[in-house]
């Protein structure tokens, strides 16, 4: 018995090691497999909603199996059929903050060299958009290569998730009990947890979405009214739900073309103010790990470091990975104790019986 239970626990540890290895190897394309696997998990569940109303397990698959790939694709096009477009408007954006910002300044009887100076770093500035924008654009063939391996993991495991889970369980039952109830523990935990930060980010971006119809509308009745304040809740919302794109992306050159552009300095700086407070400062203080202290049933602080710290050290990837590891380790800690006593008095009632 001794030797058998030995050697489970050999052939796991050879395991885990090949599983390390093969994630080595995996690396540069780690970012990718993770959000695809998250992305898989959010298909799954939304195939769970979807399949009442269709009642037919193949066509529902087949929908959102389409509506991935149709949003990839429609997605890459856009960016490159405007990329040109879009990086021409850039140059003519900065040409023209440019312009304005030293007509503004020369009435100042400032300095000539500051002046320089300014013109200078705005320059700068314009410069490197641009070679972001054409960096990015230059990247493209990696990007794609990325966005394949995404679309290939986040469909496959979508489509064979009960193969997966069941070969997992079948594989469980092989392994010695107290490694099996830790691992038990582990991916309760995760489906948890994974559960709980994607309906916080939803719940926080429709609350944010909310939030911006709300502060426009009352930006408008101080000044004079925002068009489209809809569809700049709806970029809000999606920014976000989808970290790849920040929401001062929208408000701040909204605000900019006030201040610089519309003659309206007030109503521009308004919307600054309340883009910076509401819509960045907000959520990540208070609004994100409340509504994740109370989806998780954690306490706000891990929340907030796991929101916070994750995309900081390990980028897009850390959105999931960061809470994720942090309650991992908290519920680890404090489970871990109650697994060994577990099994030390299983022990313990068999010694005696002997």
């Amino acid at each position: 018995m001794d030797y058998e239970l030995r050697a489970k626990r050999e052939t796991l540890l050879v395991v885990a090691l090949l599983v390390l290895g093969s994630m080595i190897i995996l690396l540069p394309f780690l970012d990718a497999i993770i959000i695809g696997a998250a992305v898989a998990y959010i298909l799954s569940e939304a195939h769970k909603k979807l399949n009442p109303y269709i009642e037919n397990e193949l066509i529902s698959s087949i929908i959102i199996i389409s509506s991935v790939i149709a949003s990839v694709f429609i997605g890459v096009y856009l960016f490159v059929d405007n990329f040109f477009g879009i990086l021409a408007q850039l140059n003519i954006f900065t040409g023209s903050l440019q312009e304005t910002v030293i007509q503004a300044l020369q009435p100042l009887d400032l300095p000539e060299t500051f002046i320089e100076n300014i013109r200078q770093n705005l320059n700068t500035l314009s410069e490197s958009i641009s070679d972001v924008m054409i960096n990015l654009f230059a990247s493209l063939p990696s990007l794609l290569i990325d966005l394949g391996i995404f679309l290939v993991t986040s469909i496959y495991l979508y489509k064979d998730r009960e193969k997966i889970s069941s070969q997992m369980k079948k594989t469980l039952k092989s392994i010695p009990e107290t490694e099996r109830r830790i691992i038990d523990n582990l991916m309760a935990s995760m489906e948890k947890i994974f559960h709980g930060v994607f309906l916080t980010q939803f719940i926080v971006s429709l609350i944010l979405g909310g939030l911006t119809i709300i502060g426009f509308y009352l930006i408008g009745l101080i000044t004079t009214p925002i068009p489209l304040i809809p569809l700049w809740a709806l970029f809000v919302v999606l920014a976000s739900l989808l970290p790849l794109v920040a929401n001062f992306m929208f408000y701040a050159p909204l605000g900019i073309y006030y201040i610089f552009f519309a003659s309206a300095p007030v109503k521009g700086s308004l919307i600054l103010l309340f883009g910076v407070t509401v819509l960045q400062i907000f959520p990540e203080i208070m609004l994100r790990p409340y509504v994740g202290s109370k989806r998780l049933d954690e306490h706000p602080l891990i929340i907030f470091l796991g929101f916070l710290a994750g995309p900081l050290v390990l980028g897009f990837k850390g959105l999931i990975l960061g809470p994720l590891l942090l309650i991992l380790t908290k519920e680890f800690a404090i489970n871990y104790s109650n697994l060994v006593s577990e099994d030390l008095t299983e022990n313990h009632t068999e010694d005696k019986e002997d």
